[in-house]
């Protein structure tokens, strides 16, 4: 737990959890054209002292249209892809576990873009920056207004060709505005995180897009600035499985790596 930059002592002893199912489709319209749509299912575990709470709902439908491009720098490929787009509430997300007032869904439809440019330095090497932005423009029903959200990422990749495994190190940055609650900003929200990050991926079964993959993150914590009291993390370790199913079959030759699927965003 944190005020500002400085250690509290957790006397409630909280803690959260949380596990993230997301399930997403995509439409190739081209070569350098894609629509694509992703509901997250939220399971949250909330624990104090007096308290052991699990939910489970769905966060925010997001639908966005993804144009890749590429060019050459210095005689190097630079591949990048510029996505626009919006997230609908489809369900109630997940409430803090500080308060119930608090919704981490923001029932309201918001505008998101993305960008993703990938330069290679030399065989098997790519350095990649990453930014997200999720701009809230209205109150829910419940007056209620979630913060804005931008996180920047800058990571080395190591992608050989014709291996089944990819691994990256770099930094992510996170910025998040307060929320308001009828008007009023909500004290216990909003703050900036940087973290050091290291993952990578394994195909374990298959490949293409039908690929059964897994995949790990660890991120710590190098810099936390929040508002007011928020508990915060020592470490993040994200991991999972991902695949995906071709409903209409088509050539993958001209498949997008693996950088451009994930922008390296938080909620």
């Amino acid at each position: 737990m944190r005020s500002g930059t400085v250690t509290l002592v957790d006397t409630l002893k909280q803690k959260t959890e949380s596990h993230i199912i997301s399930a997403s489709m995509s439409f190739g319209v081209s070569n350098h054209l894609s629509l694509s749509a992703s509901v997250p299912l939220i399971i949250n575990r909330s624990v104090n002292k007096s308290l052991d709470r699990t939910q489970t709902n769905f966060g925010d439908l997001s639908v966005t249209a993804q144009l890749f491009f590429g060019t050459r720098l210095f005689s190097k490929p630079v591949n990048g892809q510029v996505a626009l787009g919006a997230t609908f509430p489809v369900g109630g997300g997940v409430t803090n576990v500080m308060t119930d007032e608090r919704n981490f869904a923001s029932g309201t439809v918001d505008p998101i873009a993305s960008l993703i440019i990938a330069a290679g330095i030399s065989p098997g090497w790519i350095l990649t920056g990453k930014f997200f932005a999720r701009q809230v423009v209205a109150s829910s029903s419940n007056n209620q207004r979630t913060g804005n959200h931008y996180s920047y990422v800058l990571e080395t990749n190591y992608a050989p060709l014709g291996r089944s495994y990819t691994a990256n190190l770099g930094m992510l940055a996170v910025s998040r505005s307060q929320d308001e609650i009828s008007g009023s900003l909500f004290p216990n929200s909003g703050g900036s995180w940087i973290y050091a990050i290291a993952g990578g991926s394994k195909t374990l079964v298959g490949d293409g897009e039908s690929a059964i993959r897994l995949w790990t993150e660890f991120q710590l914590p190098v810099y936390i600035n929040v508002t007011d009291v928020q508990l915060t993390e020592k470490w993040n370790l994200r991991f999972g499985l991902s695949t995906g199913i071709s409903i209409f079959g088509h050539d993958e030759q001209n498949k997008k790596p693996d950088i451009f699927t994930v922008p390296g965003t938080r909620n």
